[in-house]
């Protein structure tokens, strides 16, 4: 059985961006950030013979949102687009479907598969980096999450989002030397 592609978003405006698009590709609205159980068990099973891509808005509820669909551990890809990007003429929203038909295809290019591989980097790493608990720590978070297409994150959620999406100690390192060069 091949599987389909699935773009889950957080609402219609969005989903009708990407269609205007990929006018083939299925999407699923999530109606925000109080997403159904019933919605959150559709993409779930989805999840199970689809690739199901997570491509939400850059703001506190796309981040609230993936955070309750990956706690179901579902087969899940995560597609992100920076929070400039996807800001509105009048500089008022920020959301997918704000964004330039460039940096969408980008954002959907750049997909990172969900691993859920707990600690394989450590909090101590991040210290020793000085990615966490530093003065310039959030600017270099800031960095290396839109070099990996991750949403910007605190240091305990951008220590998860490393190791849901299996992101090596070593490219960590690569990122903080290309930053500094």
């Amino acid at each position: 059985m091949s599987s389909r592609q699935i773009i889950v978003v957080e609402g219609k405006h969005d989903e009708q961006k990407i269609k205007s698009i990929f006018p083939n590709v299925e999407c699923i609205v999530t109606n925000g950030s109080e997403i159904s159980k019933e919605t959150l068990s559709l993409i779930t099973s989805l999840s199970k013979e689809n690739e199901v891509i997570l491509f939400l808005d850059p703001d506190s509820p796309g981040k609230k949102i993936t955070e309750k669909i990956l706690e179901t551990k579902g087969s899940y890809k995560l597609a992100y687009i920076n929070k400039k990007q996807a800001i509105s003429k009048n500089k008022t929203k920020v959301g997918v479907e704000h964004a330039s038909v460039e940096n969408i295809k980008s954002a959907l290019s750049s997909v990172k598969d969900i691993v859920y591989k707990d600690n394989s980097i450590t909090v101590e790493q991040l210290l020793k980096r000085k990615l966490i608990n530093f003065p310039n720590s959030a600017a270099m978070r800031k960095h290396i999450c839109e070099e990996l297409y991750i949403p910007y994150a605190n240091g305990k959620t951008f220590l998860k989002y490393l190791n849901l999406l299996g992101i090596s100690i070593e490219r960590i390192d690569d990122l903080i030397h290309e930053q500094r060069s």
